[in-house]
């Protein structure tokens, strides 16, 4: 019976991805008709340099594949954080690594150490992300146990303090430097590359494999920690695992594209409406629903002002501080229900 509800729903979001990847691929100032995008990108993998070739096979597929990794990250790493904080509103900003990734990624940029090589700050971002992250993690465990909501807070205090130091940062740097800095802090996924999307793609899919094996702990999670360690499960070890796979998998999306928000918070949340509880299913969901998002959301990025091509993190943004807002809403009034 489950089965016969989910296919539909798997087949209705793979199709929309289909749809927003010929975009994706097609669209912007060189357009390329759908229908020739798979020759173009046969004939650039063997050695045809025609300007069609070389705008699919070097700048657009790559452009594409960060957007599905990325995307398929945050949204899976998403719904891993909402099962763990028990939380609709929880996404995968709330562990820090997102804000310890722009104050590495700045901190680089201002130091001029981006200079040296184009691995400089990618790595700069994700190193001080997964410190960050180790930070936090730090702080909120106590003798061996780790509780969600000094977690929580502890992330929010880090998190402040490295915007805090980023906008510090912002203040003193040259308007060169001002626009590079910003490129991570807003997020885009301009200048991608190959070698950048491998990276980021073997990260991702190994999160994914790990998240989906980890499905079965966290439905009981999501129903309660007592519950969770009253079945058998390892709690602590089983956060602890989550946390860091969690961490690594934001970090590599954060270290290629910047920060991008939002993505992670709506899709899980809307999926879980459709596809139901049981992580998995929510999980492979939430990563085809993120990469198809963060698709729609780039080929908006290129077409609301074209010629003139916005960060893909101002549409997410745009989309998803509303949704938020909502989310705020609904849930304030469950609260007076209750009370009531």
């Amino acid at each position: 019976m489950i089965g016969n509800r989910i296919v539909p729903i798997f087949v209705a979001i793979g199709l929309f991805f289909i749809m927003v990847s010929a975009l994706e691929i097609s669209i912007g100032p060189v357009s390329i008709p759908v229908q020739h995008l798979i020759g173009e990108a046969w004939g650039y993998f063997h050695g045809m340099r025609t300007t069609d070739a070389v705008v699919v096979g070097a700048v657009r597929l790559p452009r594409w594949l960060a957007a599905v990794m990325i995307g398929a990250g945050l949204g899976s790493t998403g719904a891993v954080m909402q099962a763990l904080f028990r939380n609709p509103m929880a996404d995968p900003a709330i562990i820090g690594v997102s804000s310890g990734a722009s104050l590495g990624a700045v901190i680089v940029i201002q130091s001029s150490l981006s200079q040296l090589s184009q691995w400089s700050t990618p790595l700069g971002a994700f190193t001080s992300g997964i410190i960050v992250v180790f930070v936090i993690y730090q702080l909120s465990t106590y003798k061996g146990r780790t509780a969600i909501y000094s977690l929580l807070l502890a992330g929010v205090a880090i998190s402040s303090f490295c915007s805090a130091i980023v906008t510090l940062l912002l203040s003193l740097a040259q308007l060169e430097t001002m626009h590079e800095m910003l490129f991570w802090l807003i997020g885009g996924l301009d200048g991608i590359t190959w070698p950048s999307v491998g990276i980021v793609s073997i990260v991702v899919l190994l999160g994914l494999g790990l998240y989906t094996i980890q499905a079965p702990s966290l439905d009981i999670i999501s129903i309660g920690e007592e519950q969770a360690e009253g079945v058998g499960v390892p709690l602590q070890r089983t956060k602890r695992f989550l946390f860091i796979i969690s961490a690594l998998v934001v970090g590599a999306c954060v270290s290629v594209s910047g920060v991008i928000g939002f993505i992670g918070l709506i899709v899980p949340h809307l999926l879980r409406m459709v596809v139901g509880p049981r992580h998995q299913f929510l999980i492979p969901a939430s990563a085809l629903g993120g990469a198809s998002l963060l698709c729609l959301c780039d080929v908006i990025a290129r077409m609301v002002f074209e010629p003139v091509e916005l960060n893909v993190g101002i549409v997410t943004a745009c989309l998803g501080a509303p949704f938020f807002l909502y989310l705020l809403r609904k849930q304030d009034r469950g609260i007076y229900r209750e009370e009531g």
